[in-house]
């Protein structure tokens, strides 16, 4: 590949993380047998694991290192564990099911999971799904989904988050917390509860809406719920429950209400400006 042709299109290093990002989510598949064939990846040319087309999050997360650095981008491979499986190997002394990368953009060490990035191994094999949503994942998101043992980046500890409670995060906090709800409280609330089921999320575009205080357990004591969300998004906001539809109060882009749920499935449900259809938001079961 020719890298000064591709970066020449960036104008910050934040540009020519995400170029590079780009590039090898849509270059790379993930191959088992592929991996096998190539085993480490630090022994092979850039250009052989080119040719290659694909291989383990190994190769992924050498490519995207190399190139990054090469970019004079502060770059790290780390060896760690993400949510849907269990640790295969150790590294280090460390547990391990996967490998990514951290890059430093304005100062602050950033996550990139171009493996995720790529796509999903589904009944099919290797499936395509490029996604942005693992690209300079934040601090505050980056530890519902991935968690490194020695902590080179600092996260665990600024989040309180050990190996223990990592493995009691939902598989999907890191989706939840995409479409708006706030990382700090999943973590909250998987901290209180031994056994939490998180509040069903639902197929929207990130940051079209902010939770500022909602519950975060899909299953509700029927007793007072309080729900704050931020939208420039929505116009409307509903809490509906069978045929009752309740408006959240409106001030400004904040809408917000508090009630005292019946029995039964709850959601929040908004409309655009010029739309008449509602969106779910978020779903609930009261108990």
């Amino acid at each position: 590949m020719k890298l000064n042709a591709l970066l020449s299109l960036a104008a910050t290093d934040e540009e020519k993380a995400w170029l590079i990002y780009r590039w090898v989510t849509y270059h790379f598949k993930h191959d088992s047998g592929l991996a096998s064939k190539i085993g480490d990846p630090a022994q092979h040319s850039l250009e052989k694991l080119h040719a290659f087309g694909g291989g383990s999050c190994a190769v992924y997360a050498n490519v995207t290192h190399r190139l990054m650095q090469m970019a004079g981008l502060e770059v790290k491979t780390i060896y760690g564990l993400v949510k849907g499986g269990p640790a295969t190997s150790r590294r280090n002394g460390k547990s391990v099911n996967h490998v990514w990368n951290a890059v430093k953009v304005k100062g602050v060490w950033k996550v990139v999971d171009s493996t995720w990035g790529a796509g999903f191994i589904g009944r099919q094999g290797f499936q395509p799904q490029h996604s942005d949503l693992f690209f300079l994942l934040t601090p505050e998101k980056a530890i519902l989904s991935h968690f490194d043992e020695a902590d080179e980046l600092g996260y665990q500890q600024a989040f309180g988050v050990n190996q223990l409670l990592f493995a009691r995060l939902p598989e999907d906090a890191l989706y939840a917390a995409a479409v708006g709800l706030n990382p700090t409280l999943i973590v909250d609330a998987v901290r209180r509860a031994s056994n939490m089921s998180l509040v069903s999320t639902f197929d929207l575009h990130a940051d079209v809406f902010r939770v500022l205080s909602v519950p975060v357990n899909r299953l509700l004591d029927r007793k007072t719920q309080s729900f704050v969300i931020e939208s420039e998004v929505f116009e409307e906001l509903m809490i509906v429950q069978g045929r009752s539809w309740l408006p959240l109060k409106k001030s400004g882009k904040v809408h917000s209400l508090t009630l005292l749920p019946s029995q039964g499935e709850l959601l929040v449900m908004g409309r655009r400006p010029k739309e008449y259809e509602f969106e779910a938001l978020l779903g609930y079961q009261v108990k």
